[in-house]
């Protein structure tokens, strides 16, 4: 195994045994220090009272807080150990810009790429394209004029959600792969994980195929304005926007407010793509959008594959360990 083909390795197989090994971790931590955590979803319905959606608040919070604790107490070591440190590390930075040019990449990047979601859940207002999942469902179809119900959202979709979503999935998976294998692969690759992770779409439907290729493009997106800004800023804006809950009206206005923005922002988001995927191998592209769809299916419906995250985390530290000696020798 040649250095290139070793330290490719062993970015994918970290990244992909991180992604299910941290839950396993944080689950075992819990059961050892005797913290039991509950999942609000299980018990959503669109008759959960105002002081139900408090406790349903409280316990998303911890529950989020637990999951992703659970990835960075293995990032957080191994980025240290192998010299990867600081916060522009994980794209918390301007990286030179202002805030006003950050936000309009986000903008930008909103208007380009999220209208097919925002056009699925339109079209499935007037002509239902099937069931989602119970939860999403009360979601919707519960009461939205009680503060209860916007202090949930925001910790289920569109204030916590964008950060530690975006933090892991673009400022620890996309950034750690494109490292070894350049930012085009380590977008279309980190975009299947992240879209396939949404396990809630695994439903065989119009409306659920329908967000997948939605939640696909969105990703892509997200990736693209992260390695062309280094900052997790842009993304994190443009998730928060999409995720905030709206009514088919505005839906509608938002719709055409994507249109005359991809008007302004097409050129600059076609360079960037030209400019990230110019030099990209497609074979690379191909095999990790594969990998990373393949892995997020698997690990939700096979339990083997959490442990199988295990050895591939602790495979992927004797690779690097391996690189690194390998460089610091005379």
């Amino acid at each position: 195994m040649n250095g290139q083909t070793r330290r490719r390795a062993a970015a994918l197989l970290e990244v992909l045994g991180v992604s299910l090994a941290g839950p396993l971790l944080m689950w075992g931590l819990r059961r050892l220090i005797g913290v039991s955590v509950t999942n609000p979803l299980d018990h959503l319905s669109v008759h959960t009272t105002d002081a139900e959606l408090i406790t349903a608040s409280r316990q998303m919070f911890v529950l989020l807080m637990f999951q992703y604790a659970g990835y960075f107490l293995l990032i957080v070591p191994i980025n240290w150990w192998y010299r990867r440190r600081g916060p522009a590390s994980y794209g918390l930075t301007r990286a030179g810009r202002s805030w006003m040019a950050l936000l309009l990449a986000g903008l930008g990047t909103v208007a380009l790429s999220a209208w097919p979601v925002v056009s699925i859940e339109l079209i499935s207002v007037f002509r239902p394209l099937g069931e989602t999942a119970p939860w999403r469902q009360a979601f919707f179809d519960m009461s939205w004029r009680r503060w209860e119900f916007w202090l949930f959202s925001a910790i289920l979709s569109w204030a916590l959600i964008p950060v530690l979503e975006e933090l892991f999935f673009r400022g620890y998976c996309q950034r750690r792969l494109a490292e070894d294998w350049g930012d085009g692969p380590a977008i279309l690759g980190t975009a299947c994980l992240f879209t396939f992770a949404h396990t809630q779409y695994l439903m065989p439907n119009a409306y659920n195929a329908g967000m997948v290729v939605s939640l696909l493009t969105l990703a892509i997106g997200f990736g693209v304005v992260f390695a062309w800004t280094r900052s997790l800023i842009p993304s994190i804006a443009a998730h928060a926007i999409i995720n905030v809950p709206m009514t088919p009206t505005w839906q509608g206005v938002l719709l055409a407010a994507f249109v005359i923005g991809a008007i302004f922002s097409w050129r600059r988001g076609a360079a960037a793509i030209k400019q990230i995927f110019s030099t990209a191998s497609v074979a690379a592209c191909v095999a990790l959008a594969v990998v990373g769809a393949g892995y997020a299916i698997a690990g939700a419906r096979f339990d083997s594959v959490t442990i199988l995250a295990v050895a591939m985390v602790v495979f992927a530290v004797g690779l690097e360990a391996m690189d690194r000696r390998q460089r610091t020798e005379p």
